[in-house]
């Protein structure tokens, strides 16, 4: 078997796939529930509880490299990444479900605190088990398709999840209580979610940690030990970040993330009060995102072989510019149909799922692409970094909802959008909640004109990114001859 044939067994793909359910349900705690919980729930100012979420992922800021580059050199009996998938796995699920179960009556400055604590807890225990899982993608095969392929399936367990937790949601836990009260705004509809989502995302961490357990010796045969210093990890991320494909790849990520974190950290403020929505009728949006999910899913590997990445992702992420906005325009020209009404779901589902599929699309080729140019990293400077450049990228998708929910938070403030809304009495005439029209027109149009101005700074880095399809396969001839020669610098 040659290097470039596809290597990877269908039970090592099942689990590795598995492994992205985790990061699915975190990312859906924090991009569309947290935000609301802590702000139109508790009462949480949205500029701190946006704060508290920055302020965790600072945090991933320095841990993400440092833990990227510590699994690099770490030397066990259970390989490099293991160990720390495997510790990750109870502070992880201990701190989700703390997030939604704070103590009734805190006062402003403890939610702020608890917020921001078991954000950082959450955050640093998953990236002791995501980035060290998602570094194994470049050792696991250097094929520029295959890689593809297993990001793809990573993400459709990922997403599966995800939706799936938020689906749960919907229909079950934050629909209309017996009596007429809205769920969406009950306390104890969050902490049901909040210990559902821990105990599925501690399983995903470990099944994955156990069901590619059977990589570590091959992966272990690589392995030079490299002890971690901080000058060490400085000069590693210089080395990483004067690779042009990897500086306009980080940009244009960190741009899209940013895009949809802020898609989704505003989505449940605006179906709610823009829209008029009901929680089932948000409940039936999501289902739209399955659809996308599995378009994405079928389409993605396909794009990759029939084309370079770069161009498919650059297309891609013009259609969300054009397309995100689109339905909020066409509001405030009066070409949609009128809120809450069924003709309007039915608009709303079709526009969600074909954004979806061009967002996750863009988001499994960028991952593909940093693989390939951890090939590209050994070639330049003779050391892989798979660790490093995983951390990175990580960091990138975890800005989804540190970015995305930041500007969100201050934009709620910034336009005066009320906090701790009460729902409609019992029997009341209104379905759901609601607040004034011109408060959340305005809503709709700043989440518009943000929308617009990221997905645009993401089109222009990622149209500069550099590696080609035949650029990588010379460089795998050039890694192969060179292996032939010395060993592998690590």
């Amino acid at each position: 078997m040659t290097e470039l044939q596809a290597r990877v067994s269908g039970r090592i793909r099942l689990f590795y796939g598995i492994g992205s359910v985790a990061e699915g349900i975190k990312d859906t705690a924090f991009s569309v529930f947290l935000l609301f919980f802590y702000n139109q729930v508790l009462g949480l100012s949205g500029s701190l509880a946006g704060l508290a979420i920055l302020i965790a992922l600072l945090f991933d800021a320095v841990s993400d490299p440092l833990l990227g580059a510590w699994s690099d050199g770490l030397r066990s009996r259970w390989g490099r990444r293991h160990p720390f998938m495997l510790a990750a796995a109870l502070p992880f699920g201990l701190g989700l479900w703390a997030l939604f179960a704070p103590p009734a009556g805190l006062d402003e400055p403890a939610l702020f605190a608890w917020l921001l604590g078991f954000s950082i807890l959450v955050r640093l225990s998953l990236t002791a088990y995501s980035v060290p899982s998602n570094a194994m993608l470049p050792e696991m095969t250097p094929h520029y398709d295959e890689r593809t392929e297993l990001v793809a399936l990573r993400f459709l367990f990922g997403w599966l999840a995800g939706l799936g937790i938020a689906t749960f949601g919907y229909f079950a836990l934050f629909a209309m209580q017996p009596g007429g009260g809205d769920g969406r705004l009950s306390a104890e509809a969050y902490a049901r979610y909040g210990a559902t989502s821990a105990v599925i995302a501690t399983l995903g961490v470990l099944l994955c940690t156990w069901g590619t357990r059977r990589l570590i010796p091959e992966l272990k045969q690589r392995m030079v030990e490299r002890p971690l210093r901080m000058q060490t990890l400085q000069q590693d991320l210089r080395a990483v970040f004067a690779n042009k494909a990897f500086r306009m790849l980080f940009a244009g990520a960190l741009c899209s993330a940013a895009g949809w974190g802020y898609i989704n950290a505003t989505s449940f403020y605006i179906n709610t009060y823009y829209w008029g929505l009901s929680s089932t009728q948000i409940g039936g949006l999501s289902l739209s995102l399955y659809l996308g999910l599995f378009i994405a899913f079928a389409i993605t590997p396909v794009i990759s072989r029939e084309s370079d990445k770069r161009d498919a992702a650059v297309r891609l992420s013009l259609f969300a510019l054009l397309f995100g906005p689109a339905p909020i325009l066409a509001a405030m020209l009066g070409w949609m149909p009128p809120k809450g009404s069924s003709d309007l779901t039915i608009a709303l589902f079709l526009h969600t799922g074909l954004l979806f599929v061009a967002l996750i699309s863009v988001s499994m080729l960028c991952a593909s692409m940093i693989a390939d140019i951890t090939d590209q990293n050994e070639l330049q400077t003779g050391q892989r970094h798979e660790g490093l450049l995983a951390a990175v990228m990580t960091f990138v998708i975890k800005a989804t909802s540190g970015l995305g929910t930041l500007l969100a938070g201050v934009v709620l403030d910034l336009i005066a959008f009320p906090g701790a809304v009460v729902a409609p009495s019992p029997g009341g005439e209104s379905p759901t909640v609601v607040v004034d029209a011109s408060t959340a027109d305005a809503l709709g149009a700043v989440v518009a004109l943000l929308m617009l101005g990221l997905f645009a700074l993401s089109v222009w880095c990622l149209s500069r990114y550099p590696l080609r399809r035949d650029q990588h396969a010379d460089i795998l001839v050039e890694l192969r001859r060179l292996s032939s020669e010395r060993p592998v610098k690590r």
